[in-house]
């Protein structure tokens, strides 16, 4: 439950801006948004226990809901009735640019003795959010494009990043990959095989990757000799949405075998995807996928994302998608044209 991660922030933000140390927290209110991939039930069960022993013990959790607003080209902001369907409620065009609905912020914090509020607006993520930005100025600095890959367990995601980092080094690029898992260090092991670099992080169970885990990892490689960094999250839907990793493009993966409404189950994570990536399309045959029904739910979510159809096993996709990688700005790379290219 990665609600208890994001409690044990809220914690943190407001004990580093009491203005006493001594002084008693009575009311935290927090904002936030429906893409922000957190529970608000999960969050209140958590927050109990992450603040035991605090200042914030006893403390009542306010939780303000922020719908999604996007900004339509024709009809600008417009309020989004719900999560599952990312069209102009006027007009009916796509709309990907997204206004608000991502908050996850501390508003307002009502103290005891005073009986005072202190208007703090910080991001409960804040730290995470300043160290990513840091790696990415690093990255930049240095001409590394970072990808954040994100799938649910079973996707295929590191077949496919084991023949992507070797079709990498093939070309001569200075590959990387760091891996996330809850225990093990098998999908390192098997990445190597690519002759990139790799190295294992292991979350003792955590659901996902935060900023720190990255910096931490990095020490030792000389940022200047790579290319391409690929970050393999947690296999996870939900947790990872709201944690910024310094990355330059966030990739969702999704299998044939997982259901053509995989993205509709969990919008949060594909709407934030700037490539949705859809994996064993060898098999798509024998599965019955119905590769229309599949796209237009992607579509309906994510409806400014690249995508694009691979295969691990016949190589289908992996050149195009290396290339995009590469160059994630490139403006000629339409989602058509790696659509085509996939077939």
């Amino acid at each position: 439950m990665h609600e208890l991660s994001i409690a044990h922030a809220v914690v943190r933000t407001v004990v580093e801006a009491l203005p006493d140390p001594g002084v008693k927290v009575t009311t935290v209110r927090l904002r936030i948004g429906a893409l922000s991939g957190v529970v608000p039930q999960a969050l209140h069960f958590a927050y109990d226990v992450a603040t035991a022993g605090t200042a914030l013990e006893g403390s009542v959790l306010e939780i303000q809901d922020m719908p999604v607003v996007v900004n339509c080209p024709t009809c600008g902001h417009q309020e989004l009735p719900g999560i599952r369907d990312f069209r102009c409620p006027r007009c009916g065009e796509p709309c990907g640019d997204i206004v608000a609905g991502k908050e996850l912020e501390v508003a307002d914090v009502t103290f005891d003795e005073r009986d005072s509020i202190e208007q703090l607006r910080e991001g409960v993520l804040a730290k995470n959010d300043l160290l990513a930005d840091g790696l990415r100025g690093w990255f930049t600095v240095n001409g590394v494009n970072v990808s954040n890959w994100v799938s649910s367990p079973g996707s295929g995601k590191t077949a496919l990043l084991e023949v992507l980092l070797a079709t990498a080094v093939e070309r001569g690029l200075g590959a990387a990959a760091l891996v996330g898992d809850c225990a093990t260090d098998n999908d390192a092991k098997r990445l190597s095989r690519s002759g990139a670099k790799v190295r294992q992080i292991i979350t003792d169970g955590m659901c996902h990757l935060e900023s720190d885990m990255i910096s931490a990892h990095l020490e030792g490689w000389e940022m200047a000799e790579l290319d391409l960094l690929v970050i393999e999250n947690v296999g996870n839907l939900v947790c990872p949405t709201g944690y910024d990793l310094g990355e330059d493009t966030r990739v969702a993966l999704v299998s044939v075998t997982e259901g053509e409404d995989k993205p509709l189950k969990y919008p949060q994570l594909f709407n934030s995807a700037d490539v949705v990536v859809v994996t064993k399309t060898d098999i798509a045959d024998a599965v019955e996928w119905d590769r229309d029904a599949a796209l237009s739910a992607i579509r309906t979510i994510a409806p400014e994302a690249t995508v694009l159809e691979t295969s691990a096993r016949t190589g289908v996709g992996v050149h195009a998608l290396l290339d995009l990688l590469l160059d994630p700005g490139d403006s000629e790379i339409s989602p058509s044209v790696q659509l085509q290219e996939a077939t």
